[in-house]
């Protein structure tokens, strides 16, 4: 038994126990480690850093992809970039309107890996024949392929060696340029209280190419600082207004949830906004 402790903010750390140490590597990318704990169950972690816990991983993956799926009439065509661990790509394909799903993930290595020690958490998600699945650069993909997407979800860690491409004007400007007519685009924005700058940045740099755009949130114990940030934005859109309607202007879920619901989605929009 040892104690993992990860520096959320120079003045801030969390300690979980490791009770078991499943897989402990390193990539061509990052340092890679899953443990059991016996209140969180399993844990991956990278570069130091919580990515997951299957104590509470549903309501991270369960809120970038239903929040955008459900509030698109019609989403048919999706494009993940990371997210190698599976559980968004999981929950996508929940969607019986989906015919594709194409996943850009830097690190194949991460894939395999959670493919071997996640994958009472992934259902098979990786072996359904709608996946399109590519190992290489998310930025590069989208600046050379033509392909469009009614949604695009940007499950990156946050800013690294590894993922400062997901961040620059760029990479938002092809992903405006990638969206069909309508689409959205959802990405991960951090905390609020810890990590302002990441907030700020998405307000002064994606949400400033779309005609609509926003936070919504959750909350999340695995990720210590209350409240974590989606950054959302479409040309065609206003989820928050989808979201605010007595009846509500986003469509019913039809397969089970284990966070998602109405409520939760009406409630993201409540919460107080992000300050950026």
């Amino acid at each position: 038994m040892s104690w993992f402790v990860e520096g959320i903010h120079p003045e801030i750390r969390q300690s979980i126990r490791r009770d078991q140490v499943l897989f402990e590597g390193k990539t061509d990318f990052q340092q890679v480690e899953i443990f059991a704990n016996d209140l969180l169950g399993r844990v991956l972690v990278l570069d130091d850093a919580v990515q997951i816990t299957e104590h509470d991983e549903e309501i991270y993956s369960e809120s970038i992809t239903h929040v955008p799926l459900l509030s698109h009439p019609d989403p048919k065509s999706v494009l993940i970039i990371g997210a190698g661990d599976g559980t968004v790509l999981r929950e996508v394909l929940k969607h019986k309107t989906v015919q594709q799903v194409t996943m850009v993930e830097l690190d194949g290595a991460l894939v395999k890996v959670c493919r071997d020690h996640l994958a009472t958490l992934l259902d098979g998600a990786y072996d359904d024949p709608r996946l399109n699945l590519i190992i290489g650069d998310g930025a590069e993909y989208l600046s050379s392929s033509q392909n469009q997407y009614d949604i695009i979800i940007i499950d990156s860690t946050d800013p690294d060696d590894n993922s400062t491409s997901l961040f620059t004007d760029n990479f938002y400007q092809s992903c405006k340029g990638r969206l069909v007519e309508g689409g959205v685009m959802v990405a991960q924005a951090g905390c609020p209280s810890y990590q302002p700058s990441i907030l700020k940045h998405m307000r002064d740099r994606m949400l400033s190419l779309f005609g609509f755009g926003g936070f919504y949130h959750a909350a999340i114990p695995t990720y210590v600082g209350g409240l974590h940030a989606f950054a959302w934005a479409s040309d065609r859109s206003d989820l928050s207004k989808l979201a605010e309607q007595d009846d509500p202007g986003f469509r019913k879920a039809e397969f089970p949830t284990r966070y998602y619901s109405d409520r939760m989605h009406k409630a993201a929009f409540y919460l107080e906004p992000a300050k950026a």
